[in-house]
């Protein structure tokens, strides 16, 4: 997807792309799955693909839950303080849904 004024491309998402098999399979993830999959990931790689995700009508909800397993300061860094600090309060506000 192109850079745009409506959808802006963090520099760090675009310098390392999230792997489609990757998504696919968290989307795809049943709880056991989902949290054998995050074990894996290291924290900065997963607050990458809650950003990434979230950014994603579809992928939204997922981006939320990955987020939910990420500390705040991490989401940060991934995706910059103002949407890195809102990914936080949306994905703890999310769970207690």
């Amino acid at each position: 997807m192109a850079n745009s004024p409506m959808r802006p491309m963090t520099p760090v998402q675009g310098k390392y792309p999230i792997p489609i098999e990757l998504i696919a399979a968290l989307y795809r993830a049943d709880e056991a799955q989902f949290g054998n999959l995050m074990r894996t990931i290291p924290e900065y790689g997963r607050a990458r693909v809650a950003a990434y995700c979230t950014d994603r009508e579809r992928l939204h909800t997922l981006g939320l839950r990955i987020a939910g397993t990420c500390a705040e300061a991490t989401l940060v860094q991934a995706a910059g303080p103002k949407a890195g600090a809102d990914l936080y309060a949306s994905s703890r506000a999310e769970a207690t849904h």
